[in-house]
């Protein structure tokens, strides 16, 4: 793969990592998500004595508002990792596509 190949792919993933932590046509969505699951997922897990099956149900959501709070958090730390290592490798390799 030539520079200017590999800077245009470097770039695209630069804005698509960019958009992910902060998409343009809303405020921090991903953001916004791990909000509302640390928010309600409290909720979740507090045992209501409803009906058992409810409970049953309430207890399964919330450990699944649980997982998915702890892997889009790791998600989201890694998209930054891979934005800010792009972003670092970016500058030098637009010199020297600029050079040939």
């Amino acid at each position: 793969m030539e520079v200017d190949g590999l800077v245009t792919a470097l770039e695209r993933i630069e804005l698509a990592t960019r958009d992910f932590m902060h998409p343009p046509d809303r405020a921090d969505r991903s953001g916004a998500l791990l909000d509302v699951l640390a928010e309600c997922g409290r909720a979740l897990g507090h045992p209501y004595a409803i009906d058992p099956g409810l409970d049953d149900a309430r207890s399964e959501a919330s450990r699944h508002c649980a997982t998915v709070q702890e892997n889009l958090s790791a998600v989201l730390e890694e998209v930054r990792q891979l934005h800010m290592t792009v972003s670092g490798l970016l500058p030098s390799l637009v010199r020297i596509a600029d050079r040939e």
